[in-house]
């Protein structure tokens, strides 16, 4: 059965742009910004269709929902929140990883300045608790709408923990698998497992939700290790950023990582990470010795693994028909995505 996203995509677009609405002229630009962010307007603020992702959050969430039994629609303030916590953290990652450019265009510091950059995702944070509250307008019950907030608060602990570990690392050539799987598991897993958990919760999927909870963690494990192939061999024309900017930012990311274990690559990669200012010629080099070595086959390897994991939970959790076929196709996606 094919899938067909666009009615719930829909449905997303419009409750986030019925969210993100200014409460005062005075401050209409701040809003703006966030909607220069989320694709909706360029830099004058006029109407644009720009790359605003792939709202694969807020997807996972609606989805478990239909698939737990519930009213999808029940979960939309819900799915606005996660996609507004993710692109909170996408504004704030920009200003630490000194990023100028997020999905072809230029980023919110990048164009509005730093203390604008930060002032704008503190909102977007903020406006995306206010979403969460919404459920209270579904006359979803007051216990089951503090219980989602308390997810959401400790998905946000765990995002600033794995963005710390990411900061961290940059550089640390002795940082092993273990370590890299704690931090992305805290970085990428844990707001999607809050997706799936968020969305099986307003679902009514009672002892299940723990299965929706791992099915999402599983998966958010897989994407952000075909995340970190983008990130070195993606096409800047569909992934947005620049050629092997994860090895740019000497990020140390599981290709990088599984190289370093590699004898035949570790110390000619040590050197390179070690130059004081990597040129394009360095950056070719370093990918040549991540091909060397077969990399790439042992990331996606590594992706298909919690990919397996992820149907594996979502089995237990008894999905119905035919929200849990799109789930499986939408996980399917994910590790086979090219952006």
């Amino acid at each position: 059965m094919s899938f067909d996203p666009q009615p719930y995509l829909d449905a997303i677009e419009a409750e986030l742009r019925s969210i993100l609405c200014a409460p005062s002229e005075a401050v209409a630009p701040l809003y703006d910004m966030m909607a220069y962010h989320l694709g909706w307007l360029d830099q004058r603020f006029r109407p644009a269709a720009a790359a605003h992702g792939k709202r694969l959050r807020p997807l996972l969430c609606l989805l478990s929902c239909e698939a737990s039994g519930g009213d999808w629609h029940h979960a939309l303030p819900a799915a606005a929140a996660l996609e507004l916590v993710h692109n909170f953290s996408l504004i704030h990652d920009d200003i630490e990883d000194n990023s100028p450019i997020r999905r072809g265009r230029p980023t919110v510091w990048n164009v509005w300045g730093l203390a604008h950059g930060i002032n704008v995702g503190d909102t977007m944070l903020v406006v995306a608790r206010q979403a969460l509250a919404r459920l209270c307008d579904l006359s979803i019950p007051a216990s089951t709408v503090l219980t989602a907030m308390d997810i959401v608060d400790h998905t946000l602990s765990k995002l600033c923990q794995g963005q710390y570990l990411d900061i961290a690392y940059e550089g640390q050539l002795g940082v092993r698998e273990e370590a890299y799987l704690e931090m992305i598991g805290a970085k990428t897993a844990a707001l999607f497992a809050a997706s799936t958990q968020l969305g099986a919760l307003a679902g009514g999927a009672g002892e299940r939700i723990t299965c929706y909870r791992e099915f999402g963690w599983q998966l958010g494990m897989a994407f952000q290790m075909v995340d970190d192939i983008l990130g070195i061999w993606g096409d800047v024309d569909t992934t947005g950023k620049p050629v092997a900017s994860d090895i740019r930012s000497r990020k140390m990311t599981l290709p990088v990582i599984f190289a370093l274990g590699a004898s035949d690559a570790h110390e000619q990669l040590v050197a390179l990470y070690q130059r004081e200012d990597l040129t394009d010629d360095h950056i070719s080099q370093a990918v040549a010795v991540l091909e060397r070595v077969g990399v790439r086959e042992y990331v996606q390897q590594r992706a298909s693994q919690y990919e397996a994991g992820a149907l594996e939970a979502l089995s237990a959790a008894a999905a119905l028909f035919p929200a849990d076929q799109y789930l499986r196709s939408l996980a399917a996606s994910v590790v086979a995505r090219e952006r």
